[in-house]
């Protein structure tokens, strides 16, 4: 199945953090995460389970009440495992056989309580599945939520393994199952799913904006909604109407199911909401640029965390900007620790922005979501690096195409680009083909990430041409632009002018002026916002 994310991911690992793997863990992982289980796989797991005691099932009224409160809620399925290989090494059951005999032991609630093992070792946490930081705490804080919703349709039934929810995020597992119950490679189209998120307070319903990222491994459908901003209730809904499959075998598509299957998935806050903690900052910062900055407050959830701020163009700045105070700018960040390393980027795609424009007051209200933020365990530092104001240009150059090439190339100089103009080309798009093509080579250093402002061109006789950027544009770590087999395309220019001139009349303006940092407060309050 394929996997796409826009976050920095890694393999999930169930190897102990202190050693390396031993014999045991490799085969222990051999045996639970192969990418295709055999029809019998349970009856060899229960064959190599004879020899070992296993104690009965309990019932919740006999539960430790440490446990009884959580029979309804597992870890997922790699979890159990490794607690249950630690129980191994310490517990009075019976040593380990030959190497060549691999024993895996399951916890007997997971044993006796699903029908077979090969289906619970379906999995966002497989083994050739991705998770996240922030998935890997929840799970070892053993908030792993269960859910029973299923749908079946056209000979196919879609079932919710495992739920992950907190203020900031939701993350559901999708497996899909035949008719005889076999899981199979099933992947959903989701260009023509719906999803539809709901807070639930007091019976009332209300709409949650959130961006989807979906993904997954062999077997698991990971869906992936992030909330625009942070949820306070205690209860979510998600309605999910999948339209269309596709089935795999070795990543390619065999077959394709259109249908109609719709799952309700109920998610519990309260839990994650009781262990999320709510911390104040109260700072503010004017940048020499002009953007007025208040750090609203940071929040740790188990699942990774949120950083608030608002900001507003001074007066200055308004009248530069292009819309006004409604102008659009933002900030570019950076998070890290006591030895300078790097927590969190606001460039990078681990980190998610969110924002809302208050249009009268032309106030900024943004929600950056993070999927590792321990700021309440280490000091984390927030670094202001630069800042983007989206401005009005009248900034031009004006030159002989016949006259200018890679030698002698024409300048355009503006706010910190200095872009060299290697000549004009005019060229059929392809051998034989009556399509134009007018090109400008592009060379130089650029300062702002021009492939997002807006040009003209104007040849002698005034008339105009929009421009865009073509080519390779990257960010580097020196905080610069860097260009790669760049140019300007020039639409519906087929003849050389005389004269040209290459305008930008708006420029996304990148300021690297500002000097503020700070260290996030450690402390706050746990469940509710402070007063």
């Amino acid at each position: 199945m394929a996997f796409w994310e826009r976050i920095e991911m890694k393999r999930a690992s169930q190897k102990a953090e202190e050693s390396l793997p031993t014999m045991q863990d490799k085969i222990l992982e051999d045996a639970l995460f192969t990418k295709e289980l055999a029809d019998d796989f349970t009856k060899q797991v229960m064959f190599k389970l004879e020899d070992i005691e296993i104690e009965p099932v309990l019932k919740a009224d006999q539960l430790p009440e440490s446990r009884a409160h959580n029979v309804l809620q597992y870890p997922s399925i790699a979890a159990q495992v490794k607690r249950s290989q630690a129980d191994v090494r310490s517990s009075r059951l019976k040593i380990w056989g030959a190497a060549a005999a691999t024993i895996v032991l399951v916890s007997s609630t997971l044993l006796f309580t699903q029908p077979s093992l090969a289906g619970m070792l379906r999995s966002l946490f497989a083994m050739d599945g991705y998770v996240d930081s922030g998935m890997e705490n929840v799970r070892d804080m053993g908030l792993i939520q269960t859910s029973v919703a299923s749908a079946s349709n056209q000979g196919y039934t879609l079932k919710v393994n495992e739920v992950i929810a907190d203020s900031t995020r939701i993350i559901i597992g999708v497996d899909v199952y035949d008719a005889k119950g076999n899981a199979v490679a099933g992947q959903i189209d989701y260009a023509t799913a719906d999803f539809n998120v709901y807070f639930i307070e007091k019976g009332n319903f209300g709409d949650v904006s959130y961006a989807r990222r979906d993904g997954g491994n062999q077997s698991t459908n990971r869906i992936e909604l992030d909330f625009m901003r942070g949820v306070l209730t205690d209860k979510l809904q998600l309605d999910i109407h999948i339209k269309k499959l596709y089935f795999l075998k070795e990543r390619s598509v065999i077959k394709t199911v259109e249908g109609n299957w719709a799952l309700t998935v109920e998610a519990d806050l309260a839990k994650a909401k009781a262990q999320t903690l709510f911390t104040e900052i109260n700072k503010t910062y004017e940048t020499p640029g002009g953007i007025q900055i208040h750090m609203q407050g940071a929040t740790r959830t188990p699942s990774g965390g949120s950083l608030e701020f608002t900001t507003k163009l001074s007066p200055e700045a308004s009248r530069r900007a292009v819309n006004g105070q409604s102008g659009f700018h933002q900030l570019n960040f950076r998070l890290e620790d006591e030895q300078g390393n790097l927590v969190g980027d606001s460039v990078l795609f681990e980190l998610n922005r969110r924002y809302e424009l208050e249009r009268w007051s032309g106030l900024n209200q943004w929600f950056y979501q993070f999927n590792n933020f321990p700021y309440d365990k280490q000091k984390i530092r927030f670094v202001l690096d630069s800042y983007v104001i989206r401005e009005k240009s009248e900034a031009s150059v004006t030159f002989d195409p016949a006259k200018i090439s890679a030698e002698q190339p024409a300048i355009f100089e503006d706010s910190g680009d200095k872009l060299l103009l290697h000549g004009l080309q005019i060229n059929p798009t392809k051998p034989g083909s009556d399509d134009i093509l007018a090109t400008i080579p592009l060379g130089g250093t650029v300062n702002n990430e021009i492939s997002k402002d807006k040009w003209i061109a104007i040849d002698e006789f005034g008339k105009e041409y929009s421009v865009h950027f073509a080519g390779g544009i990257s960010f580097g770590t020196s905080g610069q632009f860097s260009l790669a087999d760049a140019k300007f395309v020039i639409d519906d220019l087929d003849k050389r002018p005389t004269k040209l001139t290459l305008k930008r009349t708006l420029v996304n303006r990148w300021y690297r002026d500002s000097k503020w940092s700070f260290i996030i407060p450690q402390n706050g309050t746990t469940g509710v916002i402070p007063e």
